[in-house]
């Protein structure tokens, strides 16, 4: 019963829940149309943190798959952050 249950929980990884959330939301509000609303924006921001810990978390791990995958949610952090500031002084 165990076994079923770690076979189950082995795609379930912690290492890969920014790219089932906050990637997905980074990537619709710079696809959204219009402003963004105090909720959207805020949610923006804790996204981009959340990748940037994510990726500094990641990085000082041992593991070559764990450092490649904090190296993405780093870059994905800046870009981010580089898109959302472009987007932000283009509105005003």
């Amino acid at each position: 019963m165990f076994n079923k249950r770690k076979e189950r929980g082995d795609w379930i990884n912690p290492l890969y829940l920014p790219l089932f959330t906050a990637i997905p939301i980074d990537s619709w509000l710079i696809i959204k149309k219009g402003s963004y609303a105090s909720v959207e924006l805020s949610m923006y921001i804790i996204a981009i943190l959340f990748l940037i810990y994510s990726g500094a978390v990641e990085t000082s791990q041992e593991e070559v798959k764990h450092r490649v995958f904090g190296y993405i949610y780093l870059v994905s952090a800046l870009v981010f952050g580089a898109v959302g500031l472009m987007i932000w002084l283009g509105n005003t």
